[in-house]
């Protein structure tokens, strides 16, 4: 607010008033005119005073308020800059110094190119024989096998079938011998494939329970008049005429089936060779595929470690209405398998009798050659060609303690009297920094 030009406003205002009363009011009441505006005068100029003290207070204000305004920013560049030095001297103490040492150790080439033999009767690595333990894994499956047969041949086959023999005679036991005939109700008749033994009905209260027993029988002719069934009731002619023709009878629950006469699909020798051929081979897959799936990872398999045996097989040369006949083949896989790391262990032992106890393998390359099995003996022999890269290992522990707050020359000091290192590059954070720092979480080796 400019009070001069407030000041400056009242009095033209006053005289602006004082020229229109002296138009217009009367002389005689002039003095009292002139008394009036005196005292508006006075109170103009207190009002003036008032105002400019305002305004010399609101200066004041004004200047009071900047210059605190300016010592609060200075107070918070000051505590900032306090901060950064703080933060700073935390990254001092807290990460630095570091070294950060690099090792090459010395190392050998050796190389082993000779057999090995892979033994299941053994239980640890034998080194003077280079021999490891094996093991030998082992499965057996079993498939019947449907094949097309070609060839044709002119036939005269029976029916056959199951019955059920009842025996509602009497508590003995009754013997039937093989070709025992049985005859339905049109008097076609089966008979018994081979002997059995009918068991003795139960008497319970007095009153017989019939006991009953299962069997194979065949038509007595061929042709299809005999694919017949279910029969409820079959009789034993050779019982007519006595109390057993009733008390022993039979039944089937199922047809007769296979009657035929005339022309009929057969399995030429070509068939069967093949058949059995292609039988063989499919269930030699399936359990060599099966078998790899039961051996734990840690085993190697190698080729020529596995044989494959047929126990049992059989050629069914009856065909079925489709004109198919089947092979049965059952067959067992075996594989002789070992641990690479007990091969590993078995080289690393042979090259520390050159080398020295204390070196070990770094790296290596490994190729097998076939390998020779014998499953009755439990082992296998095979061919090795090992190319291999061999150290003295360093105990870092043990060397960070020795270098702590070592400077650059005490290092290589150090480093000279350890057979087992070829080269040592150290590295300081920051520049300044002339000593290895002694506090272990500062220094990191890395070793190659």
């Amino acid at each position: 607010m400019n009070m001069a030009t407030n000041s400056k406003k009242v009095k033209k205002k006053m005289l602006d008033i004082s020229r229109k009363d002296k138009k217009f009011i009367p002389k005689g009441a002039e003095k009292e005119i002139k008394e009036e505006l005196k005292k508006l005068d006075r109170q103009a100029e207190v009002f003036i005073k008032k105002e400019e003290n305002l305004f010399e207070k609101e200066e004041k204000l004004k200047k009071r308020f900047k210059l605190k305004k300016t010592k609060t920013k200075t107070y918070a560049f000051i505590g900032l800059v306090l901060l950064l030095l703080i933060g700073i001297g935390y990254l001092i103490v807290e990460f630095l110094p570091k070294a950060e040492i690099k090792i090459t150790t010395k190392k050998i080439n050796w190389s082993y190119i000779d057999s090995v033999t892979a033994n299941k009767n053994l239980a640890q690595i034998d080194i003077s024989q280079k021999q490891i333990p094996a093991e030998i894994f082992s499965v057996r499956k079993n498939f019947n096998f449907s094949f097309a047969a070609t060839g044709k041949k002119s036939v005269q086959e029976k029916a056959k079938g199951k019955i059920i023999i009842y025996n509602a005679y009497s508590s003995e036991p009754q013997i039937l011998v093989a070709n025992t005939r049985f005859s339905n109700p049109d008097g076609k008749i089966f008979r018994l494939e081979e002997r059995i033994i009918v068991p003795g009905a139960k008497i319970v209260e007095g009153k017989i329970i019939p006991s009953s027993i299962e069997a194979k029988v065949i038509a007595d002719q061929p042709g299809v008049q005999y694919n017949i069934g279910p029969i409820s009731r079959f009789s034993i002619p050779g019982f007519q005429g006595t109390a057993k023709y009733q008390g022993f009878y039979a039944e089937s629950k199922e047809p007769m089936k296979g009657g035929f006469i005339g022309e009929k699909a057969s399995p030429t020798d070509e068939d069967i060779n093949k058949a059995k051929a292609k039988a063989e081979k499919d269930l030699k897959d399936y359990t060599n595929s099966f078998l790899s799936l039961q051996i734990p990872n840690e085993f190697k398999v190698i080729d020529g470690s596995s044989q494959f045996n047929i126990l049992k097989e059989e050629v069914n040369k009856e065909t079925d209405e489709k004109g198919n006949f089947t092979v049965f083949v059952e067959g067992e896989s075996l594989n002789i398998a070992f641990k690479e790391s007990d091969l590993k262990n078995l080289l690393e032992n042979i090259a520390q009798k050159e080398l020295g106890d204390n070196f070990r393998i770094k790296s290596y390359q490994l190729e097998y050659g076939a390998g020779r099995p014998d499953f009755s003996q439990g082992r296998i022999s095979f061919a090795v060609n090992f190319r291999g890269v061999f150290e003295e290992p360093l105990n870092i522990e043990s060397f960070k303690q020795q270098v702590l707050n070592k400077n650059e020359k005490e290092l290589k000091n150090l480093v000279s009297n350890l057979p087992n290192i070829q080269k040592v590059t150290v590295s300081f954070w920051p520049f300044w920094v002339k000593k290895i720092p002694n506090d272990l979480k500062r220094v990191k080796i890395e070793v190659e």
